[in-house]
C-alpha cells in the first residue's frame, strides 16, 4: 500500500452545529498534506466546553449528511459514550485499531495555543503528528514562527518535525455565530450545507 494511502487526518469538535467551515478546512488540509482521508470526529462532552446546544446524535447526524457526497470524508461515533471527550484517550483508541494508520490531528490556531491545558498532550506525538490550521487573519508568517516555537516548547525536536502549520482562506464563519441566529430566527442558509439546513428545519430548530 502507498504511503498517501496510510495517511488520514482527524478533525475533532463540536460541530455544534457542523458548518461550510469546517469541510473547507478538511477540504484544504486533505489536499495540502496528501491525505486519503479525512475522519470527522464529533465530541461527546468536550472537556474545555459547556454542554453542546445539540445533542451527540443531531450533531452525527448533521455530520453525516454534510460530508455524506465526498468520498474521502468519513464521520466516526469513538467519542459517543466519553464523559469527558479525551483527545489522547480517542488517539489510543485509534491507534489500537487501525495500527498501520498514519494520523494528523487537524487543530485551529486558537486551539493549539491553549493546546497546554488539554489532557496529556504531551502524548500526542506518540499517535499522530499535528496540523495546526490559521483561517487567513494575521500575518501568516509570524502565525507559522510562533506554531513552531511553541512545537519546539512543547515537545523539543519532534515537535520541530511533526508539527506542520497550514495557511488557509478565511471563512468567518463559527457554531457559536450559527446558534446565535438560530435563537434570534434569523436564517443560516449557505453558512450551512444544504442537507444541514434542511435538517434543522424538519425538525423545527428554524423557519425561514
Amino acid at each position: 500500500m502507498a504511503k498517501s494511502e496510510l495517511k488520514i487526518g482527524l478533525l475533532g469538535g463540536t460541530f455544534d452545529p457542523p458548518h461550510l467551515g469546517h469541510l473547507r478546512v478538511a477540504e484544504e488540509v486533505r489536499l495540502a498534506f496528501h491525505l486519503k482521508e479525512v475522519w470527522f470526529i464529533p465530541a461527546g462532552y468536550p472537556p474545555h466546553k459547556g454542554i453542546p446546544f445539540f445533542s451527540f446524535e443531531e450533531r452525527f447526524e448533521m455530520l453525516d449528511l454534510a460530508t455524506s457526497s465526498n468520498l474521502y470524508f468519513k464521520v466516526l461515533d469513538l467519542e459517543r459514550e466519553e464523559r469527558p471527550s479525551y483527545t489522547l484517550k480517542t488517539l489510543e483508541k485509534l491507534k489500537g485499531l487501525y495500527p498501520e494508520r498514519e494520523f494528523f490531528l487537524i487543530v485551529g490556531f486558537d486551539a493549539f495555543v491553549e493546546l497546554e491545558t488539554w489532557w496529556h498532550y504531551e502524548k500526542f506525538l506518540d499517535y499522530a503528528e499535528i496540523i495546526v490550521v490559521s483561517r487567513g487573519s494575521g500575518d501568516w508568517k509570524k502565525g507559522k514562527l510562533e506554531v513552531e516555537e511553541r512545537a519546539q516548547i512543547l515537545w523539543g525536536e519532534k515537535g520541530k518535525e511533526k508539527v506542520h502549520f497550514l495557511e488557509i482562506f478565511p471563512y468567518e464563519i463559527s457554531s457559536t455565530l450559527l446558534r446565535d441566529y438560530l435563537k434570534k430566527g434569523r436564517s443560516i442558509r449557505y453558512l450551512v450545507p444544504e442537507e444541514v439546513y434542511f435538517y434543522l428545519r424538519e425538525r423545527g430548530y428554524l423557519s425561514v
